[in-house]
């Protein structure tokens, strides 16, 4: 005698073929299936519902990183065109290139815009949560590193004797070329010390001495028409004359000392 199978039993393989052996695969690998549209949708891309799984998830952790990117900053105020204040100055600071006057006109619209844009947020020119995120916060007046320490005389004389050898050139502030006090304000500049251009205006802002120090300037004329370095000893190094390079000389004529 043989078994008895009820009739719906009997259908159950046929709904178990239209779902699909991959849907059993999918279940069976421990992941939840939900049927949105029928068995049939559920059926027909599988694969397609674990790349959505796992989008999910990835975009879990992209926005739980960006939660925490989001806290961890100072996040001002909502800025846009047309705001006026402190955090606009901050913008201002931090988006670089632009007046610091708190007023948030046309300029600094296209300066936020132009950041949003390099930094892939949506360029609408106002500056939110996002922004400031990406901006570092609101710190109100940012901090600014301090300026290094002049350097010292020994090292005026060391950077003027690794220029020996550089031609003469009327008007030269480099080492394409110097002339008397482009070549002093060169050397000057590198060990930290800003000076004027000319040789009559390094002389007006300079003191005098009578006990000179490697490194001081020496000077003829009154006002000034020709400076050097003074290296002790009795010796200089300056650019002297076209057709000349920068080279050690012997002190000459009337001349003077200064420091700056």
């Amino acid at each position: 005698m043989g078994s008895y199978s009820p009739r719906h039993l009997k259908r159950e393989p046929k709904v178990l073929n239209k779902v699909g052996r991959r849907s059993v695969a999918v279940v069976a690998a421990g992941a939840v299936v939900v049927p949105l549209a029928g068995m049939e949708s559920a059926s027909a891309a599988p694969s397609a519902g674990l790349a959505q799984a796992g989008h999910v998830q990835a975009a879990g952790h992209v926005q739980a990183a960006a939660g925490h990117l989001a806290t961890s900053v100072r996040v001002g105020p909502t800025v846009q065109y047309g705001s006026r204040g402190a955090a606009v100055k901050t913008v201002q600071r931090k988006v670089g290139g632009l007046a610091v006057d708190g007023i948030f006109g046309p300029r600094t619209k296209a300066k936020v815009k132009s950041f949003q844009r390099s930094h892939r947020l949506v360029v609408d020119g106002i500056v939110g949560r996002h922004t400031w995120t990406a901006l570092g916060g609101y710190g109100g007046a940012p901090t600014t590193k301090p300026k290094p320490a002049p350097k010292s005389n020994s090292s005026i004389v060391s950077i003027a004797m690794g220029l020996r050898g550089t031609p003469y050139r009327w008007g030269g502030t480099t080492p394409a070329g110097f002339d008397c006090s482009g070549f002093t304000q060169y050397v000057y500049r590198q060990a930290g010390k800003s000076i004027p251009r000319t040789a009559s205006a390094q002389a007006a802002a300079a003191t005098r001495v009578s006990n000179p120090r490697p490194g001081d300037l020496i000077f003829w004329g009154s006002p000034a028409y020709h400076n050097g370095i003074y290296l002790g000893n009795g010796k200089m190094i300056a650019a002297r004359t076209p057709g000349t390079v920068v080279s050690v000389q012997n002190l000459w004529g009337s001349h003077y000392f200064a420091r700056i």
